[in-house]
């Protein structure tokens, strides 16, 4: 059994958490200040500001003064700009930081996704071209298998985070009842559709690579997944029946 998540802080509340820790750690600042272990920040001089932050004391001779201030400014600047450098990531780092984005940590163990579908019809070309670019830039594992006169079935594995963006596009997407260029009477086509069969955990994958198969028969696809130690996959698609709302 997968060890539990840890649960995911709304942007709002990410903030808070923010926001209190800063808060804390000017507070212990400033209790070391007023025991005497911490020296009190400078003001932070501006020319804006020259006049109001050092009074008389900028009257006196204001040339050297306003020069101080300039080289303060700069130096904080300089500061600011290194402590940026300090936290820009490397080109690698950023590959890193986008592939946790899109598919999580890679590091942590997670059991594999699974998602199953139903489609009516895969013989369309632009639908094929779909179901497999889409699969390869999720990085998802699996398999679509078309088969003559029958319905046809994809089945993917992957992170949770990907199996999420696949589902959005196999069941909200894509169109799967398009107006087809060598199609001179659509309306003699029954209506296509992709169902979601089953959604949900395996423990090992049981795909290396996303292919695609075409079969003749439906015994033909259910051998190939047979070999994977998936043919169950094929029963809930065959046995699956559409919700009839009450």
């Amino acid at each position: 059994m997968p060890a539990p998540q840890p649960l995911k802080l709304t942007k709002v509340e990410l903030k808070k958490l923010r926001t209190q820790r800063r808060r804390q750690r000017e507070m212990e600042k400033q209790e070391l200040i007023r025991q005497g272990l911490l020296e009190p920040a400078k003001p932070k001089v501006k020319i804006s500001n020259l006049m109001r932050v050092l009074g008389s004391e900028a009257t006196a001779d204001p040339t050297v003064i306003e020069k101080e201030v300039r080289a303060q400014m700069e130096e904080r600047q300089m500061a600011h700009e290194d402590r940026n450098l300090a936290r820009k990531l490397t080109p690698a780092e950023r590959r890193e930081k986008k592939v946790k984005k899109l598919f999580g940590n890679p590091d942590e163990v997670a059991a594999t996704q699974v998602a199953v579908y139903r489609i009516e019809d895969l013989s369309f070309k632009q639908h094929i071209y779909k179901v497999d670019i889409n699969a390869q830039e999720n990085r998802l594992t699996g398999i679509a298998i078309t088969v003559e006169d029958s319905f046809s079935l994809v089945i993917v594995e992957g992170s949770a985070k990907a199996i999420k963006r696949y589902n959005k596009l196999m069941l909200r997407r894509i169109d799967w009842n398009p107006v087809r260029d060598e199609d001179d009477a659509p309306e003699q086509r029954p209506v296509n559709s992709c169902n979601l069969v089953w959604q949900g955990e395996v423990q090992n994958p049981a795909f290396e690579k996303f292919t695609k198969e075409v079969c003749s028969t439906t015994a033909s696809a259910k051998k190939i997944l047979d070999a994977l130690n998936v043919g169950h996959y094929w029963d809930l698609a065959e046995n699956w029946q559409p919700e009839v709302g009450v």
